[in-house]
């Protein structure tokens, strides 16, 4: 077995040496069946060649004056300073011409790139086996860097955009996550001051106080539902209106707003006037200069309650605004429904009054104490 290893060996060796006599194509390949491959192929396509495993191994074996050119694969390219002293045109082959390969080619200082892909014809023609000249002529190969530059600045534009679209998107979905974070501790500050409230008027109170401080000074009001369907003012905050103007406008808005933002089913954040009169007709002549905020509360698919801000366009709601909102509605539908159902734990559900409703006359009540009669002022 040694014996016939080599004899293989040899004959390797001879093969290289008769190809030498005239300049040759040296393909330098770490991989045995690839480089067989290739020597196939150029030799299909009228080019003698040689083939060696690494490039200190061709210099010691391939003449200087009997090469016209060396195709270098890629994956031999870590033999820097050797691949450097080999002679004549070098040129790269790459599966891939791309951003990547380009850098490769301008590290080893080669004359060009072939895609392994191209076709060995394709490959061949790279290389000027011309008399008496060894490389190109000055314009074609001062063209030919120019169209590798060409491809190199598109591809540095290209991964410019790449890298601005990622950076416009980590910073998107930061905020995002900073803005769940802040709803998040919010709603977590806003269940601890509201669960032990089981009493409707401080419930509201506490509800107002609490988002009048998370988002700044507003006029702010608290509709509840009644039986008959219609919405009655619960609790309210007149922040810039004037005092007898501001009891027709609530019992105004009590009679319109409500109703769109319990049939609305989400939370609004309406910035202009015609996103008001769009979404808030009845009420547009009241809050047509304003910015709006206004969120239904429900619990079990029905509305318990609903919340109206409003304020001065010049100092519009933060875009956190709205997901505060929500986050705040809900919790409030969930005690708003604890309290009614401690209140009225005493009477079937269909009994139940609604948090609006009118407070029953004395003596005929049904309510076991005046703290049930409170509940419903």
């Amino acid at each position: 077995m040694p014996a016939r290893k080599a004899k293989h060996e040899n004959r390797v060796s001879i093969d290289a040496k008769a190809d030498a006599k005239h300049a040759a194509i040296l393909v330098v390949h770490p991989v045995k069946a690839r480089r067989d491959q290739l020597l196939k192929e150029l030799r299909s396509a009228g080019r003698a060649c040689v083939a060696f495993a690494s490039a200190s191994s061709a210099l010691e074996s391939v003449a200087a004056d009997s090469i016209c050119g060396v195709l270098i694969a890629a994956d031999a390219a870590s033999d820097v300073d050797h691949l450097r002293a080999l002679p004549g045109r070098k040129i790269l082959l790459c599966d891939k011409v791309d951003m990547q390969a380009a850098r490769l080619a301008l590290s080893l200082r080669v004359d060009d790139l072939a895609d392994a892909n191209s076709g060995a014809a394709r490959i061949a023609d790279l290389f000027d086996l011309s008399a008496g000249t060894e490389r190109e002529p000055a314009t074609r190969r001062e063209k030919r860097l120019l169209g590798l530059c060409r491809r190199l600045n598109d591809s540095r534009k290209e991964l410019s955009r790449e890298l601005t679209r990622l950076c416009s998107d980590m910073t998107r979905s930061y905020a995002e996550l900073a803005g769940r974070i802040d709803t998040v501790a919010i709603a977590g500050e806003f269940t601890g001051l509201v669960r032990q409230e089981l009493e409707l008027e401080g419930l509201m109170r506490t509800s107002l106080e609490f988002l009048l401080a998370k988002l700044g000074s507003m006029n702010a009001a608290l509709f509840l539902p009644s039986s008959s369907g219609d919405w009655s003012l619960g609790a309210y905050v007149n922040y810039d209106r004037a005092r007898d103007s501001a009891e027709m406008m609530l019992d105004h808005l009590a009679d319109t707003a409500p109703h769109r933002i319990a049939q609305a089913g989400f939370c609004m954040k309406l910035d202009t006037p015609e996103e008001v009169a769009q979404a808030l007709p009845g009420a547009a002549e009241w809050l047509g200069e304003c910015a709006v905020l206004g969120s239904p509360a429900e619990h079990e698919g029905e509305t318990l309650a609903c919340l109206l801000f409003f304020r001065d366009r010049e100092t519009p709601f933060p875009e956190h605004a709205k997901e505060t909102m929500e986050a705040i509605a809900r919790i409030l539908a969930s005690q708003l429904a604890r309290v009614i159902k401690v209140h009225h734990r005493h009477l079937p559900k269909e009994q139940w009054a609604s948090p609006g409703d009118p407070l029953p006359p004395a003596g005929g009540d049904g309510f076991d104490d005046a703290d049930d009669r409170d509940l419903l002022c």
